[in-house]
């Protein structure tokens, strides 16, 4: 008897037993639960402030490429406008506009503007020192380049040298822009003439400040344009 009380207790001690550990690790397993459902929902919202962020990132992006897109269509329709076949800048890069010469009516510029094959224009800040027609060291490598190309490609087209300037008064050493443009014009015309180009395939003119290119930057009215005929 006294045997079976001592099992009878020892069990109902073991059952208790096992039931405390296992009521331990139920409530471990449901903390477990808990913390990784806290944390779910953690990056859950992480996620969705994740995805907020992209598409307002994405939606800024497309506005900017809208924006782009615009300009360049923009520049592109001015350029297509004002730029004729055959047109080439060189140093610096500025819009073309139709060249309204001194005494040249609209008709004859027309006529005279179907007879081109090409253009280039010359930065006279990059020629010439200020309200002088010498060229400069520094310009050396752009005339020598313009020159091997009317050697070569336009070996037998007649060539015009365009003069082009400013509208500030000009005093010494030339009494007005129209001057210091030939001026200018005849320079780049007796540099080429040095270096291979035949003087009748020539002729310098001037047009002063009658074709201003930009009202706030000067720079680019001052310009020698050696134009190519066909």
């Amino acid at each position: 008897m006294t045997r079976f009380i001592r099992w009878s207790l020892g069990g109902s001690v073991a059952l208790m037993l096992a039931a405390f550990v296992g009521g331990c690790a139920q409530n471990k397993l449901q903390a477990e639960r808990n913390q990784l459902l806290q944390q779910n929902q953690q990056l859950q919202q992480q996620l969705s402030e994740a995805r907020a962020g992209l598409a307002s990132t994405r939606a800024q992006l497309a506005q900017q490429q809208q924006i782009a897109a615009a300009a360049q269509a923009q520049q592109a329709a001015s350029t297509q406008t004002a730029r004729p076949t055959g047109y080439t800048t060189m140093l610096p890069t500025f819009k073309n506009r139709s060249s309204v010469g001194a005494r040249v009516a609209p008709r004859r510029l027309v006529r005279r503007r179907r007879r081109e094959i090409r253009r280039f224009v010359l930065s006279s800040d990059l020629l010439f020192a200020s309200a002088s027609a010498r060229l400069q060291p520094r310009s050396l490598h752009v005339l020598l380049h313009v020159a091997y190309l009317l050697r070569t490609r336009y070996a037998r087209r007649r060539i015009r040298i365009e003069g082009f300037t400013d509208n500030r008064p000009i005093h010494h050493p030339y009494r007005n822009n129209y001057v210091l443009g030939l001026a200018r014009a005849r320079s780049v015309e007796n540099f080429l003439a040095r270096h291979g180009i035949s003087r009748r395939r020539m002729k310098a003119v001037s047009f002063g400040d009658h074709d201003m290119v930009s009202t706030t930057d000067l720079a680019l009215d001052r310009r020698v344009e050696v134009v190519v005929l066909r």
